[in-house]
């Protein structure tokens, strides 16, 4: 496996907005320009319909912490969400950085017990040096032949193959689903060229290491 692109790396921080601001001092507003010129943010709220914290949240994009570039910034009533194309580490390290700083500079009433849990999503682009799908099984195999039969008939060759594999949980066990780990061909590739993409509810070192785990129990499958 050769990893080529980490699309997104996010993090997630399960946190009430009103519980950084016990005793209503700050004004959210006011908070935006600091915001900007310390993370040198392209786009952030300027208009009112801006500033949506239950639905669309309130979203700064295009920044920058260090050497990182953080993709964008969402700001919900119970949640706060940052994208890098780094990793989710570098993701949840600048976003607590972020609130820690708030405190200090802006009046937030953080503390680091006050996020109650972290979420991430994980999306890569990686190589394999063998058909990854068209490996993982034989009866999925045999499925897509018995398949491609019929339809290299009807449609002038055309060839089925698997194309994706998704793992996800029991959707009726949680209200707000939380997302699949699932792999399929990038998207305007040929399936010839073995590249794939992946995205999973994992750290994105963890993500990567099961890939490659993936990758090898695939290949001891087919000693």
């Amino acid at each position: 496996m050769r990893l080529t692109a980490i699309t997104k790396a996010r993090a997630l921080a399960i946190v009430e907005m009103d519980e950084l601001n016990v005793g209503g001092k700050v004004r959210f507003i006011d908070c935006v320009k600091p915001i900007v010129e310390r993370y040198n943010f392209a786009v952030f709220p300027q208009k009112s319909e801006d500033f949506d914290l239950a639905d669309k949240g309130i979203r700064f994009e295009s920044g920058k912490a260090g050497e990182l570039t953080i993709d964008t910034l969402l700001i919900y009533s119970g949640a706060i969400v940052l994208d890098t194309f780094s990793s989710t580490a570098d993701s949840k390290k600048i976003l607590t950085e972020m609130l820690e700083w708030g405190s200090d500079a802006l009046g937030l009433t953080y503390s680091p017990g006050i996020i109650r849990k972290w979420g991430y999503i994980s999306q890569v682009v990686f190589h394999t040096d063998f058909p990854l799908l068209a490996s993982m099984s034989s009866p999925v195999q045999k499925l897509a032949q018995k398949t491609s039969r019929v339809t290299e008939e009807l449609w002038d060759g055309l060839k089925y193959q698997p194309t994706n594999l998704s793992i996800g949980h029991d959707p009726t066990v949680r209200k707000n689903a939380i997302a699949s780990l699932f792999i399929q061909h990038r998207v305007n590739t040929s399936v010839s060229e073995n590249k794939y993409f992946s995205e999973a509810p994992l750290p994105t070192d963890l993500h990567i290491k099961f890939l490659e785990e993936f990758e090898t129990d695939i290949l001891e499958s087919l000693k």
